[in-house]
């Protein structure tokens, strides 16, 4: 399947791109086979390296109290599901996740989920599961999880029932080979962003909050689930070890739930502070030696594994290793985000979601390197570059310093690396619709790094049910039992943990209160608070961009207003009132290609520019000159989401579709960009372009369909007039959108907001 993938790729990329990519391949290649062997004959748990492995640096600081106990319900819950292994993941619903439980199934396919275990002390169930030069060490591990802890099947699409073999080695673990056998599963369960909620769970049952177990069961839990994966996850074999952006994700979220723990005055036994310390290392050195860095083309992946190596460097003890670990991971950190975020502060991906994943990343990485403790500092200085072999290499020593505007200590990020910072938030805020959740532009897979804060609405299970297809059978509790819906277009805690950096009041308005994400990034980057690049009320840059003249504007109505009325097809939407217009503001973000008016009563979004990735489009669909349009916070026509990926490939391209977007249609049926390049991967042959952007209104234009298709959207007090043109002929099918907000469309999909799919 990998040969077949990459012949296909080659052919689309210039030769000499190309040229290199195999070049890159073939070197990853040539040393796999003796790899392999190595591996399967000896173990790939590391040896012990620390002499105080309780002595992990320390980065984040305690979460003041009395901002935790508001959320005291919540957190009570959710720890709750959490501690009875009970998982909503991608869709799944709350299920308590073990080996050999019955799986509902995916869209009707069902596979076997394997055999029951008995989880004996001395861990003799994991023979047979483990390979055996791993086998002695993975009980070892085992012995030290508290008897009558029930084992979690972190092998396992819980989803579907597919499992895959703890045994295989990373690099042959399949993946898009069954219909509805998703990897995404297990491996976003295996990200374990749960663990943070254990941490604030302990900190409020010692202040004496009422509805918590004792402190030591949220603890003892987070040690155990640690223990567990370790145990039964030798490095470099499984599923939880086949890419490298999970790897990373995961320990980033164990060393930062072990540090909140510590900041509440928790405190661990030596042999599991050990583990900890050994297996952070394990991780790290596995993201250090599979980096998914290509010299034509990185993305959110590369930015994790940086994101995660930075983590493990910053915590663990002082090596010649880790120093370069550390200093690799800064510097990449630095070119990254300028590479994968463009000056406007909107990301490459063409994805608002993933925006919202690489901003995280970007942001506690950046935090954590301002906190870093002195002598963390001194590694920077000092460390040898020799002792990193990979690519794509580390400058030799020291890590290039700048001087804070404003004054302050020197830090190893230039200037344009706080801007762009500062103007994510700022994409998000006027990406994000009036109802408080983001627009979706692309894909959507509700990825996170670090989930410290999530947005879980109460409701019934019976609700639940009625609420989303994919849980219509869901039977894992009572109708009337409380379902915490997790809502994943609410983007709000990115502006509250900027604003732990900036301090800034547009920020703090925008997230509004309760968010425990701004005192963290502020104790994490040790109180530093950064200069704004934006005066005090001063309009963002993305507000004063215009494209095109008022006179140009004229010369193309007039000039279509011409046409026969078979090449102009107009939709006109009423919406009755007054002051539609009223307070009407624009907002332009050329690079990343979406184009917005807003005004108290609308807001209305145009999506036009390139597809991402340098071209690649591994996130983008075909939405070009595609519209959203809520009035009066409801919503009008929307971005139906993702909804799935390599589990049915068919249900990817029907959510990447034009079908499935309020764009242009070409009577023929025929997409605008080429589908069949790959599940991630979107021709673009649109060349999108906007001619024109004002208080008029919007034109843009693609050549999807072989000749140019112009769309032009008017506004007018009393509502919206969306044309489609084209000059040439090429048939178009009339605009529309249903009653429901769904796009007029053949077969259009219901809405997503993540891996799930909502009935309305």
């Amino acid at each position: 399947m990998k040969i077949g993938y990459y012949l296909k790729k080659a052919g689309t990329l210039p030769p000499h791109v190309a040229a290199r990519r195999a070049a890159e391949i073939a070197r990853r290649e040539a040393g796999a086979w003796w790899r392999k062997w190595r591996d399967a004959v000896f173990p790939t748990y590391s040896e012990p390296l620390f002499s105080r492995p309780s002595g992990l640096y320390r980065c984040f600081r305690p979460v003041p109290l009395e901002t935790l106990r508001p959320l005291g319900e919540r957190i009570a819950r959710l720890s709750g599901l959490y501690a009875a292994h009970r998982f909503d993941v991608l869709g799944s619903g709350w299920v308590e996740q073990k080996h050999g439980m019955a799986c509902a199934g995916l869209e009707g396919r069902r596979f076997g989920s394997g055999r029951p275990v008995d989880a004996d002390a001395e861990g003799r169930w994991l023979t047979g599961r483990i390979n055996p030069p791993n086998l002695p060490h993975s009980r070892r591990i085992w012995r030290l999880v508290d008897e009558g802890h029930v084992p979690i099947d972190w092998h396992l699409d819980f989803k579907s029932g597919y499992r895959w073999p703890e045994s295989v080695w990373y690099r042959n673990v399949p993946y898009g080979h069954l219909p509805g056998a998703d990897i995404k599963v297990p491996r976003e369960l295996a990200r374990m962003h749960h663990l943070a909620q254990f941490a604030w769970a302990y900190a409020l049952s010692r202040d004496g909050q009422a509805g918590f177990l004792p402190p030591e069961t949220y603890a003892r839990e987070f040690r155990n689930q640690v223990l567990d994966f370790a145990a039964t996850n030798p490095p470099r074999f499984g599923v939880n070890w086949a890419c490298t952006m999970d790897v990373a994700i995961r320990v980033a979220n164990w060393l930062a739930a072990y540090d909140l723990f510590r900041a509440f005055g928790a405190t661990f036994d030596e042999p599991f502070a050990a583990e900890l310390a050994r297996s952070a290392y394990d991780h790290g050195r596995f993201i250090a030696g599979n980096l998914e860095w290509f010299v034509d083309l990185r993305s959110n992946h590369y930015l994790a594994d940086v994101g995660g190596l930075l983590f493990v460097a910053a915590y663990l003890p002082r090596t010649l290793e880790t120093d370069a670990w550390l200093a690799f991971a800064v510097q990449e950190l630095v070119k990254e985000t300028a590479e994968q975020f463009h000056a406007e502060g909107s990301n490459f991906e063409a994805s608002t979601c993933y925006h919202r994943l690489s901003a995280e990343i970007v942001l506690y990485s950046t935090a954590l390197v301002l906190g870093l403790p002195e002598e963390k500092r001194k590694a920077l200085e000092g460390y040898d570059h020799r002792c990193f072999s990979g690519q794509p290499g580390l400058a030799p020593a020291p890590v290039p310093l700048y001087p804070l505007a404003g004054g302050g200590p020197s830090v190893p990020f230039p200037r344009s690396h706080f801007e762009r910072l500062e103007r994510m938030g700022e994409f998000t805020i006027d990406a994000t619709k009036p109802d408080g959740r983001v627009l979706q532009v692309g894909d959507n897979d509700s990825g996170r790094f670090l989930k410290l804060q999530p947005v879980h609405h109460p409701i019934s299970v019976g609700l639940a049910r009625k609420r989303y297809a994919n849980l219509r059978d869901y039977d894992e509790m009572p109708g009337e039992s409380l379902f915490l819906d997790e809502d994943h277009l609410d983007h709000r805690h990115l502006l509250a943990a900027l604003n732990g950096l900036f301090g800034r009041e547009d920020f703090a308005s925008f997230a509004g209160d309760g968010w425990l994400e701004t005192r963290i990034v502020q104790g994490l980057a040790g109180d530093l608070r950064l200069p704004s690049v934006r005066q005090p009320g001063a309009p963002r840059d993305a507000a004063r961009m215009r494209t095109g003249s008022l006179d140009e504007w004229e010369r193309m109505r007039t000039r279509w207003e011409s046409l026969p009325q078979e090449r102009r097809k107009i939709l006109d939407i009423d919406i009755p009132g007054y002051g539609l217009l009223s307070g009407m503001t624009l907002a332009a973000y050329s690079d990343f290609g979406l184009y917005i008016f807003r005004s108290e009563r609308l807001f209305l979004a145009i999506r036009c520019g390139t597809v991402g990735q340098n071209g690649n489009g591994g996130h983008a669909h075909n939405d070009q000159l595609s519209v959203a349009l809520c009035v009066d916070g409801e919503d009008r026509i929307l971005d139906p989401g993702t909804y799935l990926y390599t589990a049915l490939p068919e249900r990817r391209n029907e959510y990447r579709s034009v079908n499935a977007h309020f764009a242009p249609h070409a009577a023929d049926g025929r997409e605008p960009g080429r589908l069949d390049l790959g599940l991630f991967q979107l021709g673009d042959e649109a060349g999108a372009q906007c001619l024109h952007f004002g208080e008029e209104g919007f034109i843009g234009t693609h050549r999807g369909f072989g000749e140019p298709v112009y769309r032009v959207v008017e506004l007018f007090l009393r509502g919206v007039r969306i044309v489609d043109i084209t000059e040439a002929g090429v048939p178009l099918r009339a605009p529309g959108y249903a009653a429901d907000g769904r796009p007029n469309c053949t077969e259009a999909p219901p809405f997503s907001p993540g891996y799930g799919v909502r009935r309305g």
